[in-house]
């Protein structure tokens, strides 16, 4: 049974303001004061509102910036070219290009800066003749605006300066040819590699990496024997970036190399390369160094051969068949798991029962490898008496064991080991667990048992177990509606969710009694119970219940008795929604915006989102085109576009989230591409980032061979934009694009992208119910209304305000994990 619903609790510090992104708070008459001061007479005055200027936003602020370029005093120009910098004013490159003859070398300097960020064809010519500035920081800054401007025009400028005087500017100059791509940079490139200045040659030998041109293996293999340790270990990992078979042997000495830096530059190049060549030398490298511990952590050899891939599959296998040492033979294992080889999971096997590779390091590497054929050799060890040995094998059992595919073997080991003294209440509650993920009915009566222990966590385990365990079964439904009567919140939270996932008709009727009854009970919980529920066990008198107790409720609770009835795939339901869609409340018609997304292929339910689109309330527009992304069509397509170029914070980037959405159910490439791509030039973070993920749900690119996407990678200030980046160039990267991905991996500031730039995860393929509460920063509770961009795992962002519970409930989220962003009115 597949897991249908999760309650996600996230910590959130709404409360607090970023630098320099507070404008989407400033109140209007600021920007009226800002835009009268800019005319004043006086200097100062002038100087103080531009100052001010990418407060304002880039609706207000941006064309005050642009017309602020112009002003006689140049401390104002040179505030309005920071503000037009920061607001990505458009047109603001055109109106700075004749500073780059100014007097002053400040100006110069700032119009480079402007041109680097807002990069425009016609700044090209400028800023080759500005290469020969009298100052060197104005050369440095030409340089590096020209490799941002993604033309092949200013390749020749550049190179007609390699021998500049400074070497600030040569670094400069090399870095901005090894931006621009070109293969016509490889052979002037080639003959700095012995430039005067270590800096020179360091920026060089990484130059050459980013081109990936062989032409220059032989320059960089005799790079290897400069003096300087950063210049030889940019040179090995640029001989690894491109390839160089041919380098192998040049580079396998520093595989043992003392320097730990020259050590872990040789490993990585050896497992770019991926030689049958380099792979020997790696596998000879096993258990050396910081490898010889024989942990079960990473190491820099076992990394590498991770990177060389299938590769190594063949010499890992000949490793363990040998007679290995402890230390080589846990590596090979490991590395074999890391790279999920499940054709080697019987050589595995093998090399544990002759002794050769050990235990715990055969169960680490199955939890990659293994396959549902390695579960009974998972089970011998869940109750080892070496602790170390108990926890690899909970842990591979967990990888193995799914609940989509029932598995009874696992049922009465697991039992067995529970009964056993020697597991810790930690490794008993993980038994509990995976009772859970056998999917085996029998394994209910056990769970049952356990929902009643001493042991918090264990008891929790049961019943999160129960939920996953799933068919409805008298004994574990009673079992779970008499702990949703718990005294601890934590309990009826957990067993509230573990009946919405599990419970059927019998559980339907009794939580319908509770709701309607006298006792004492947790509403909400047992709203969220329902709602799973209904999904899976319908009935007619269950919505007309609900759509009564609507009418009575109040506060919170409405928002629950909507989800739950709302989730009912019944004719019914989408008429009850459908009224509330109308309500007075915008509370009300934002809960019903949320639900209709329940009812894909529904007519009425279809109308009733549209209908939404047009409503007063921008909470309620915002959620009613997140769900058109769910039920609309093509013929939705254009009022998106309209919702999405609108001033609207959160229906903007909700509204290109639900195009993309659209085009990838269509398959229509050409409409996400002529659609959405145009929102990459959007002022705002969060529409630019729903865009590059759109097109990567549609399997869509943007004219110009990737380069606008290559350039949001390397360019954009906002991370959010430069990981969408990364997820769409991923998908089915060109040369350039794979360049570019691997230069996000090694030089982006944020980890977060950088880690993107490096794995190309698959997108989710299921979605699930999703309740998620926003609590924010130096708070304990969920507060209603508050505002929330919600990251999924399909690279879309979420963007609302919260219910009147503090959630944001989602009935079809992909599968994966949410992570909460800023809201968007600070996210610019």
């Amino acid at each position: 049974m597949i897991r249908s619903s999760r309650l996600l609790v996230f910590l959130f510090p709404l409360l607090a303001l970023w630098p320099g992104e507070a404008h989407g708070l400033v109140w209007p008459d600021v920007a009226e004061r800002v835009e009268r001061d800019l005319g004043a007479a006086d200097p100062t005055t002038r100087r103080s509102a531009a100052r001010e200027l990418a407060e304002l936003g880039p609706g207000r602020g941006g064309p005050l910036a642009l017309a602020a370029l112009g002003d006689a005093d140049d401390e104002v120009k040179l505030a309005a070219a920071e503000a037009a910098i920061r607001l990505r004013a458009v047109g603001a490159t055109d109106a700075v290009v004749s500073w780059l003859n100014a007097p002053d070398a400040r100006l110069r300097r700032k119009a480079c800066e402007v041109a680097r960020s807002l990069p425009g064809p016609r700044a090209v010519a400028p800023l080759g003749r500005t290469l020969g500035d009298p100052d060197p920081e104005v050369r440095a800054a030409a340089a590096d605006a020209l490799g941002h401007q993604v033309s092949a025009e200013a390749v020749p400028p550049l190179l007609g300066r390699l021998d500049d005087p400074a070497p600030p500017v040569r670094i400069q100059i090399v870095g901005a040819l090894a931006r621009l791509g070109d293969p016509r940079a490889v052979v002037p490139l080639v003959g700095k590699v012995q430039d005067s200045s270590p800096d020179v040659r360091e920026a060089v030998a990484r130059a050459l990496g980013d081109l990936g041109d062989t032409r220059a293996s032989p320059a960089l293999v005799l790079v290897l024997r400069d003096q300087n340790n950063d210049v030889r270990r940019d040179a090995l990992a640029a001989l690894g970036r491109m390839r160089a078979a041919d380098a192998v042997d040049a580079i396998a000495p520093f595989a043992t190399d003392r320097a730990p830096a020259l050590r872990l530059a040789g490993l990585g190049a050896l497992g770019r390369i991926a030689s049958p060549d380099a792979v020997r030398v790696l596998v000879q490298s096993l258990g050396t160094g910081d490898d010889a511990a024989g942990s079960l952590e990473r190491t820099a050899v076992r990394d590498a051969l991770v990177t060389a891939g299938r590769a190594a599959v063949g010499p890992l296998h000949a490793v363990l068949a040998g007679s290995p040492s402890t230390a080589v033979a846990t590596s090979a294992a490991w590395v074999l798991g890391e790279l999920k080889t499940t054709s080697e999971a019987p050589a595995i096997v093998t090399a544990m029962r002759r002794g050769a590779v050990p235990t715990a390091a055969a169960l680490h590497a199955l939890a990659g490898a293994g396959t549902t054929a390695e579960v009974p050799v998972v089970l011998e060890f869940v109750a080892d008496p070496s602790p170390v040995v108990r926890d690899e094998a909970l842990g591979a059992a967990m990888a193995l064991l799914d609940p989509n595919h029932p598995d009874g073997r696992a049922v009465e080991p697991l039992a067995a080991a529970l009964r056993d003294a020697r597991p810790s209440a930690r490794e008993r509650a993980r038994m509990a667990a995976l009772l859970g993920r056998t999917g085996a009915p029998r394994a209910a009566p056990l769970l049952v048992e356990l929902v009643h222990a001493h042991d918090p966590a264990l008891r929790l385990a049961a019943i999160d177990a129960l939920g996953i365990l799933g068919g409805e079964g008298s004994t574990a439904d009673a079992s779970l509606l008499e702990v949703l009567g718990s005294p601890e919140a934590t309990v009826r939270l957990h067993a509230a969710v573990a009946l919405s996932e599990s419970g059927g008709a019998t559980a339907r009727d009794a939580l319908l009694s509770k709701l309607d009854g006298g006792d004492e009970v947790d509403r909400a919980a047992l709203l969220t119970a329902l709602g799973g529920v209904l999904a899976r066990a319908p009935s007619e008198a269950a919505v007309q219940r609900l759509a009564g107790a609507l009418d009575m409720a109040a506060g919170p609770e409405r928002d629950g008795i909507v989800e739950a009835l709302g989730r009912a795939p019944l004719a019914s339901a989408v008429k009850a929604l459908s009224a509330v869609a109308k309500r007075d409340e915008p509370a009300d018609r934002r809960a019903a915006a949320s639900l209709l997304a329940a009812h894909r292929g529904d007519a009425a339910a279809l109308a009733a989102a549209r209908a939404l689109l047009e409503d007063a309330e921008p909470g309620v527009r915002a959620q009613a085109a997140w769900t058109l992304g769910t039920v609309g069509d093509a013929s939705d397509v254009a009022r998106l576009t309209a919702l999405a170029r609108s001033a609207d914070v959160d229906a903007a980037p909700d509204a290109v989230a639900a195009i993309g959405r659209i085009a990838a159910r269509m398959r229509a490439v050409d409409v996400a591409a002529r659609t959405l791509c145009p929102f990459l030039a959007d002022p705002r973070p969060y529409p630019r980032a729903n865009a590059l993920a759109g097109l990567a749900l549609a399997g869509a690119r943007c004219e110009g061979g990737g380069a606008p996407e290559r350039v949001a990678l390397s360019e954009d200030p906002s991370e959010d934009v430069r990981a969408s980046a990364a997820l769409l160039l991923s998908r089915a990267p060109s040369a350039d694009d794979a360049r570019a991905l691997e230069r996000c991996a090694r030089s982006d500031p944020s980890g977060t992208v950088a880690a993107r730039c490096r794995s190309h995860a698959p997108l989710p393929v299921r979605t699930h119910p999703a309740l998620v509460y926003v609590v924010a920063e130096m708070s304990t509770q969920p507060h209603a209304g508050a505002p929330y961009a919600m990251l999924l795992a399909d690279g879309l962002i979420h963007a609302g305000t919260t219910d009147r519970r503090g959630g944001v409930f989602d009935p079809v989220a992909p599968e994966g994990e949410v992570t909460l962003r800023r809201p968007s009115a600070l996210a610019r």
